[in-house]
């Protein structure tokens, strides 16, 4: 099966006005409206699946999608300025946190109130048959194999990536189900210059990240998203990455699924993720709390308050969580909930609000 990696900035060739024309069938020019989705890398797949039917569906428009880490997602509109019309984050607590948030640099409104959860997924450690000790690898001793001297290994960088800061996460978490106490260190601590440090408060862990990731060997990589693991584990410059499962089947990888405990994809389990937290040392930070507590994983879109084409961001939503979209997110491995979920149904467009509940 061959792998489609789909490059961080697909149509940046293509970052044009926002309203281009075309000749039509009967020869009459007729208005064509870009759409442009900003998204977490894992869903470049299946929205780049899912472009051809829904611009079949509405032949007026054309869908121009760009993937990033999630943190980067939203900062191309809150601190870039970029006029996006749909932003499809893998952390949907991302949104109000940030996008909320008045006291960011010339913000005095919010840039949206309002988000819909509509998917979940779980992390993995995903691997190929060339990977060192990939016929001995398994559930119970992953953490032992990654810490090889012979093994390389890598995850994406918490400071641009939900994704990055999950897999610290899964990695503390992985200390207490294990009872090994030097796991994140043996792992993470020791592999970075400055360190990644972690320290235990009372029933709860904080993981501190340094102001820079610089890896101080070649044994871990950092990347900017998870997308960018994937060619290094298929050329085999890595032997191992932290991805979600929904990457994994689609790129056609080995993995092993991880214990419950501590592959933040079950909701039963979410007081027990909630125990570790990832806090930032990042000036870049310092007008949002952007502490991670551990928690079950749930993707969030919205609609930003400035997007060209809201009208249009609205109708994908549809088209995703009601339409033809849904069943095309469901055969690239990447299930919509049944019911999606707002935090703000006061606030949810019009369009939206037969589709969606409130939260309970």
């Amino acid at each position: 099966m061959r792998r489609t990696y789909i490059a961080l900035a697909i149509v940046a060739l293509a970052a044009v006005a926002s309203v281009v024309f075309y000749q039509g069938i009967q020869g009459t020019v007729q208005q064509t409206t870009v759409l442009k989705i900003y998204c977490a890398g894992s869903l470049l797949y299946p929205l780049q699946l899912t472009e051809e039917a829904f611009e079949n569906e509405n032949p007026t428009v054309d869908l121009q999608i760009e993937g990033h880490g999630s943190i980067q997602v939203i900062r191309h509109v809150t601190e870039m300025d970029d006029a996006v019309d749909l932003l499809m984050v893998a952390d949907y607590s991302l949104i109000p946190i940030i996008m909320y948030n008045t006291t960011m640099p010339n913000s005095t409104e919010p840039y949206a109130d309002w988000y819909i959860r509509f998917a979940s997924n779980e992390i993995v450690l995903a691997y190929t048959s060339q990977s060192a000790h990939a016929s001995e690898i398994n559930a119970g001793n992953w953490y032992e194999t990654l810490a090889m001297d012979d093994v390389k290994f890598g995850f994406a960088n918490p400071e641009i990536d939900a994704l990055g800061y999950r897999a610290l996460i899964v990695i503390k978490l992985a200390e207490s189900y294990y009872g090994e106490n030097q796991l994140f260190y043996n792992l993470i601590s020791k592999n970075f210059n400055p360190q990644f440090t972690s320290y235990s408060v009372g029933n709860g862990t904080y993981i501190y990240v340094p102001e820079t990731q610089i890896p101080a060997n070649s044994k871990v990589y950092l990347r900017s998203s998870g997308i960018m693991l994937m060619p290094l584990l298929e050329s085999g410059t890595i032997d191992y990455c932290f991805i979600y499962k929904s990457m994994a089947i689609q790129q056609n990888f080995s993995y092993i699924e991880l214990p419950k405990e501590i592959d933040l994809g079950d909701v039963s389990q979410e007081q027990h993720y909630n125990t570790v937290t990832v806090r930032y040392q990042h000036q870049r930070f310092a007008t949002v709390n952007l502490d991670r507590a551990g928690s079950t994983i749930y993707y969030g879109l919205t609609v930003p308050a400035n997007a060209p084409n809201a009208a249009m961001a609205e109708r994908f939503i549809e088209f995703l969580v009601n339409g033809t979209g849904r069943d095309i997110f469901d055969g690239a491995h990447m299930p919509v909930f049944g019911t999606c979920y707002t935090d703000n149904q006061s606030a949810l467009p019009q369009s939206l609000i037969p589709f969606i509940e409130a939260e309970p």
